[in-house]
């Protein structure tokens, strides 16, 4: 995110922000490496997924962060690690067919399993806060039409889900004002910045070297390399991967052009009695909860009504009234837990893209320079696996199966 830090509101909202990360672990170097194989420029999700991948391939990777890692739009997401897509599966399947919309769920499904995997296999799944016991898709009125659709859509093509009814929506969560859902086999939640750090502490364990406060200014395209200036010193490397959100446009114009900032609101509540397991999403997941292993309530969002205050924000910023909106509307959907003391506030910025789906790849016209950005609020479940892609097409020049329809070229103009 491009924020001004002298602003007070700025400042409250990161620091609001950065209390979810939750990280107790710095790298600090005396000097940036003068040569490297590929430099990732973004020390979030998306971008220690890459540079983990890229290091066990055998890359030698240098990954910068200008702040801390985990920080940014990875420590404002609440954690939903579930694959449904921002946009309905049916109206994937209509838009992109059939066979594509399958394979961007069984994308997914590969990335929450690949990411739980490495937190298993290194005895961090409990510091991760990881939680697979589902995903749940909750219908409202005004939503329940396309609710039942998409289940339709994704029970009829084989994909592992479960209808719930609104007297079961009651009994799990004691929720009011629903009309339904259905449950996600193999969804769930964690701690997106927690699990961020482990992310880079394992790609660091493959020969990752790992830099925080390392603001990358500026790349240059020379004949044999590609240099990275940061804060009066400079990197060369082979190829760079920007990680940086919709920070992007500071080094490609194409991506500019095609990434759009939406502000988001969240709130952290103090701790109340266990009520929800794994994930709960609702409007397409405009409105995202899950309860930490303590208890607090996590939830971002912002209402059908407020585009004009969400819609091309580039900066972080509290808002009042859609906080108080997010939760009003939380203590009367679940009236048991009412009222829900506030202890954070925060907001956060994210880039979509027209399609809502990321782009991962090389930037059209360089084969040197490579992006994983523009996850639509949802790349917390992709971030794994599009960071495999990314190395694979670094290493060979080919994305992972399946990763094709994320390439920056299908933007492309004539």
């Amino acid at each position: 995110m491009q924020e001004n830090l002298e602003d007070p509101q700025v400042k409250e909202a990161i620091s609001a922000t950065s209390t979810m990360a939750e990280s107790a672990v710095s790298w600090h170097v005396d000097h940036l490496p003068e040569r490297a194989d590929v430099v990732v420029v973004g020390g979030g999700i998306a971008g220690t997924s890459a540079a983990y991948h890229l290091a066990k391939a055998g890359v030698q990777v240098v990954l910068m962060e200008r702040g801390s890692i985990g920080g940014g739009a990875t420590a404002a997401a609440v954690g939903v690690l579930s694959p449904p897509l921002r946009q309905p599966f049916h109206e994937t399947v209509h838009f992109l067919g059939r066979d594509v919309a399958i394979e961007l769920w069984q994308i997914a499904a590969r990335s929450i399993r690949g990411l739980a995997q490495l937190l298993w296999n290194r005895g961090k799944a409990k510091e991760a806060d990881l939680d697979l016991s589902g995903g749940y898709v909750l219908a409202q009125s005004h939503t329940e039409h396309q609710v039942r659709l998409a289940y339709e859509a994704l029970s009829r093509n084989g994909l592992p889900v479960d209808w719930i009814s609104a007297a079961e929506v009651r009994r799990l969560c004691g929720g009011r004002g629903f009309t339904g859902g259905y449950w996600i086999e193999g969804g769930g939640s964690l701690n997106p910045g927690a699990a961020t750090t482990i992310l880079a502490q394992a790609a660091e364990s493959e020969g990752a070297c790992i830099i925080e406060n390392v603001d990358v200014i500026g790349t240059e395209r020379a004949a044999d390399a590609i240099i990275c200036r940061a804060d009066g010193v400079s990197t060369k490397c082979a190829a760079v991967v920007y990680a940086t959100h919709i920070d992007s446009d500071r080094f490609s114009d194409f991506v500019g052009e095609e990434i759009v900032p939406i502000r988001a609101q969240g709130f952290a509540s103090e701790p109340v009695p266990k009520v929800f397991h794994g994930s709960f999403s609702t409007d397409w997941k405009l409105n995202v909860w899950r309860q930490t292993s303590e208890g607090r309530i996590l939830m971002s969002g912002w209402r059908h009504d407020a585009w004009d205050r969400a819609y091309g924000h580039r900066q972080p910023a509290l808002d009042e009234r859609l906080q108080d909106d997010i939760h009003r509307w939380f203590e009367a959907s679940f009236p048991a837990l009412a009222p829900l003391r506030v202890k954070d506030r925060w907001s956060g910025v994210f880039g979509w893209t027209a399609d809502f789906l990321p782009m991962v790849g090389p930037i059209p016209g360089s084969s040197r320079e490579f992006i994983i950005t523009g996850f639509s609020g949802g790349g917390i479940p992709l971030a794994f696996e599009c960071g495999r892609s990314i190395a694979r097409s670094v290493v060979s020049g080919a994305p992972a199966d399946g990763c094709e329809v994320f390439s920056p070229a299908r933007f492309q103009r004539a």
